[in-house]
């Protein structure tokens, strides 16, 4: 025999799990509604969603509950379930339901301490147990009020007695907490993330700009080379053909000295001769 765990359970865990039978091992539907007796702030029962196969509503009465799970709430056996509309005990639970998560928390003294965020109950007995109330008001943390300090909930107020700010209890919602966290070290690292881009962007840029001066220069280095190589060329070229040309002129002239050297030689051989011959 599986004995049956006492605790505090959260309402927002509640809604949507499963509901099995015991003995016929069927999933009777997920709990859809908690039916709330507003006047003693206790769980009556639970509305479970409709089914393909049935016409009807089913509710699951508190006290047939066998068991609270982690993963699902057991009954001992399907006939235990009423239909919708079969007792008028839910009937201003299900036409009037109290709207508690949302509600703004207000003290007898006139205080603000916040808005419920959720609630729990007992598991043996189904009484609201406590509240828990976010800091939008009187309280700066998450705060659980036990609901024994709750006086009335009507609308969107819930009015408390004053005893309960002394009695409160800081709580930390590790999930609520840690994806805040989560959330700011995003953002940390997105802010890294742009300003290290934005700081490769404008590095790229200045060494995209370095390097097209740097060939700019390495062109106009180039034009000026090959335009020296060209004059100096053409220097080359016109003092080579002025050698050249002084060189010819230089031969020529020899030459011509050569030329009339022999012809004096002639002439003054000539002249022997013609002397040679009067003798």
């Amino acid at each position: 025999m599986v004995e049956k765990n006492v605790r505090d359970l959260s309402s927002r865990k509640i809604l949507g799990m499963p509901v099995f039978s015991c003995k016929e091992g069927l999933n009777l539907g997920n709990i859809r509604q908690l039916l709330i007796d507003i006047k003693t702030f206790t769980i009556q029962g639970f509305l479970l969603g409709k089914r393909k196969v049935s016409q009807y509503e089913r509710i699951l009465p508190f006290s047939a509950v066998f068991n609270f799970g982690d993963d699902g709430v057991t009954v001992d056996t399907v006939s235990l379930l009423e239909r919708r509309g079969q007792n008028n005990l839910y009937a201003r639970a299900l036409h009037h339901p109290p709207t508690i998560i949302g509600a703004r928390v207000f003290t007898t003294g006139g205080r603000t301490l916040g808005k419920i965020e959720e609630y729990r109950f007992n598991s043996e007995n189904g009484k609201i147990s406590g509240l828990e109330i976010a800091p939008d008001g009187f309280f700066k943390v998450r705060t659980l009020i036990k609901g024994e300090y709750i006086i009335a909930i009507s609308g969107n107020t819930a009015m408390l007695k004053e005893e309960a700010t002394e009695d409160a209890i800081s709580i930390d919602n590790s999930f609520i907490t840690n994806m805040g966290n989560a959330a700011e070290t995003v953002k940390e690292k997105a802010g890294e993330i742009m300003n290290n881009t934005a700081d490769l962007t404008k590095r790229f840029s200045v060494s995209i700009s370095e390097r097209i001066e740097k060939i700019k220069k390495q062109e106009d280095e180039f034009i000026n080379a090959e335009s020296i190589f060209l004059d100096d060329e053409e220097n080359r070229m016109d003092f080579e053909t002025k050698i050249s040309d002084d060189l010819l002129t230089e031969t020529f002239s020899d030459d011509l000295l050569d030329m009339k050297e022999n012809d004096i030689d002639d002439q003054i051989t000539d002249v022997e001769k013609n002397q040679k011959s009067d003798k």
